[in-house]
């Protein structure tokens, strides 16, 4: 089966980039271009494509909107956001909207192509560097145990795609010998990148159970703090919520 994708974006080089992308993949089939997020809603309407790559910041409707709207209402349809923003705000707004992805612009296209492939079978895919920036923050103080856990389960998918192509699989369609050859050269990059889940994974489980325990406890008993250095008292008292 011939994947179609969808390329939502409001510059026409980067159009152009992403179409010759996809067109050097026999599996894949490029439908259509859209340049903001209401031509991308009404083009899915009438393409039904399997994948939308989607930009953020577009005229008229933005693209976390407009991927909102594609997931509530065409199920079989899968968004990928391509985007230039790496901030924690955009990639947490963007799996609340539904995103089966999340890469920057300057992903190679062998990164773009799994992850198209990857989306498509309903896993979500972490751009290689988004990837190290959001495992960076599992060791800061800053990170709670509520992006612990999506960060967990975005690569807990991650690691169940890469592990059915290490298992030798047919995680993709049917496609041409230039295209298995393709997959075949890749193969030591999945295995070395599955390797790495599985030890960041462990470390998010760990991390994550620390967490729910503090949770778990401040929950159950109330504190009563007073610091007293001169003018300063401070009470804190936190309830069972």
């Amino acid at each position: 089966m011939t994947i179609k994708v969808l390329i939502v974006d409001d510059q026409k080089t980067v159009q152009e980039i992403l179409k010759g992308y996809i067109e050097e993949e026999s599996s894949l089939e490029f439908v259509a271009c859209a340049n903001n997020g209401q031509e991308a809603l009404d083009m899915v309407k009438v393409c039904r494509p399997h994948i939308v790559l989607m930009d953020i910041e577009m005229p008229v409707l933005d693209g976390l909107t407009a991927t909102k709207i594609i997931s509530e209402q065409f199920i079989d349809t899968k968004v990928l956001i391509i985007s230039v923003h790496n901030e924690d705000s955009y990639l947490n707004t963007a799996l609340q909207v539904g995103a089966k992805g999340y890469l920057l612009k300057n992903t190679p296209s062998k990164e773009l192509i799994n992850a198209i492939y990857s989306a498509y079978k309903g896993y979500f895919q972490l751009g290689p560097g988004l990837l190290e920036k959001y495992l960076h923050k599992v060791s800061s103080s800053e990170a709670n145990a509520q992006e612990l856990q999506q960060l967990k389960n975005v690569i807990l998918q991650q690691s169940q795609y890469l592990e059915t192509l290490r298992q030798g699989g047919n995680n993709q369609p049917s496609s041409s010998n230039d295209s298995r050859s393709r997959r075949s050269n890749s193969r030591d990059y999945l295995e070395s990148q599955y390797a790495n889940l599985e030890k960041q994974v462990y470390v998010l489980s760990n991390r994550i159970d620390k967490q729910n325990k503090k949770i778990a406890f401040l929950q159950q008993s109330g504190i009563f703090i007073i610091l007293c250095g001169g003018v300063l008292a401070t009470f804190v008292l936190l309830f069972s919520l």
